[in-house]
């Protein structure tokens, strides 16, 4: 009895709650990446024959989509963090979906962009700030594991909703193919908000990982679970060396890890043609899901910066080593690698910024560096595709971005948790 007394946490009589929001984060992030984010490629073209305009009209208000996205985070981490994600998880679904349907009406391009940005409102509700923040709050030690397993919602999304997109638009034409779209988003992510979601374990008189606390000192003495308890505000935040390190090298890497996926099939399509070129998407797709469990059950064990280093230094060599080979193998091979160090690459930032911020704010300090992450999402398939336009090959692009995933692997080293102003 007197060793489980010395333990910071011992198991809670209670059949733990936590797995439960793993479950519904999954749902949740399934539908919102799987018609939120991945769809809109397979929107495209029906809605530029629709109405006859531009491929760059509209890729236009996606890229206003992905960067309003960064900044409607900014303003929503710090309402999540104090109100709890439940309602902005169910007004956010009935958003997207109104707006989703609502595409079916719009006959003007300054309506298109305005029904864009709405819909960015509904889809930044819907996605990774809220369903992280939840796993953030219901575990500490196994958080690694419990997050890699709600995001590979986001995988399974692309990989089971894209092609129902497209099956939906063919069969039932873009008007019927929304409004089941905007559906079904709506009617999953509401119902499962409402029935599963509980803002924090204290909510149920639970505490996080299942485990229940003994006396008030002995946790005192236990310094993980000190620091994941201090509330920083935004401005602390970001004079810290963790927050700019978290969010330059996030920003470098996804700059391009988005680039390639996007330009992904038109640059393999020299090499396999497009029908090869199409199938391996889902080989990338599928194998983020492999990635991300694969490295859920080490993660816990292992420090957040190596991982983060190791994921982006493959991305880096798999786009470099594309830069320059051609040969068939070789271009199975490194689309698998980016695949598995893909899926973990998103989850790595929530675990890193949850490390280093804790619990009560991290709504608020992911949104701030959602904010700076964002345009490098947002801007390098532009990028990649301004040098391709004046250099008609993919090889500038790849090399500019392989490096930048190299310097991002020096500058998250410098993420370590950082001393609370208030100590």
């Amino acid at each position: 009895m007197s060793e489980k007394k010395n333990q910071a946490f011992l198991p809670s009589e209670k059949k733990f709650y936590g797995w439960w929001i793993v479950f519904a984060g999954s749902m949740i992030l399934f539908v919102s990446s799987g018609i939120g984010f991945y769809s809109h490629s397979v929107i495209l073209d029906p809605l530029r024959n629709l109405h006859a305009w531009s491929k760059g009209t509209i890729s236009a208000a996606i890229t206003l989509f992905f960067f309003t996205n960064g900044i409607t985070g900014l303003i929503l981490g710090r309402w999540i963090d104090r109100y709890g994600p439940k309602w902005f998880l169910v007004f956010g679904s009935i958003v997207f979906g109104a707006c989703l349907y609502s595409l079916r009406w719009v006959d003007t391009i300054p309506q298109l962009f305005a029904i864009y940005l709405i819909m960015s409102l509904g889809f930044c509700s819907t996605a990774l700030i809220p369903v992280n923040t939840l796993i953030t709050n219901w575990f500490i030690h196994k958080r690694g594991l419990a997050m890699s397993i709600a995001n590979t919602g986001l995988s399974a999304g692309g990989v089971i909703l894209v092609p129902l997109t497209s099956f939906l638009i063919i069969q039932q034409g873009l008007d019927k193919a929304l409004l089941i779209l905007g559906s079904i988003y709506v009617l999953i992510i509401t119902p499962v908000s409402l029935v599963f979601i509980k803002h924090r374990p204290s909510d149920i008189n639970q505490y996080p990982d299942g485990l229940r606390q003994p006396h008030e000192q002995t946790i005192k003495n236990t310094e993980k679970i000190k620091s994941q308890m201090n509330v920083w505000t935004r401005s602390q935040a970001m004079k810290t060396m963790a927050f700019w390190s978290i969010a330059l090298a996030f920003m470098l890497a996804l700059a391009g890890q988005i680039a390639y996926l996007v330009h992904q099939v038109s640059f393999l399509s020299q090499y396999l043609g497009p029908q090869k070129a199409a199938a391996t998407v889902s080989i990338t797709a599928g194998a983020s899901i492999l990635g991300r469990l694969v490295l859920g059950l080490f993660v816990d064990r292992w420090d957040n910066r190596h991982v983060i280093m190791c994921c982006v230094l493959f991305q880096g060599m798999a786009v470099i080593t594309l830069a320059f080979y051609d040969n068939i193998i070789i271009l199975y091979m490194c689309t698998l690698v980016f695949g598995l160090t893909m899926g973990p690459l998103l989850m790595m930032q929530s675990l890193i910024t949850g490390e280093c911020f804790g619990i009560p704010s991290f709504a608020s300090v992911s949104g701030s560096i959602g904010l700076i992450t964002m345009p490098g999402a947002a801007f390098g398939p532009v990028i990649a595709g301004m040098i391709f336009d004046m250099t008609q090959s993919y090889q500038w692009s790849f090399i500019l971005f392989a490096s930048a995933s190299f310097l991002s692997a020096g500058i998250i080293y410098f993420a370590r948790p950082p001393v609370f102003p208030g100590k």
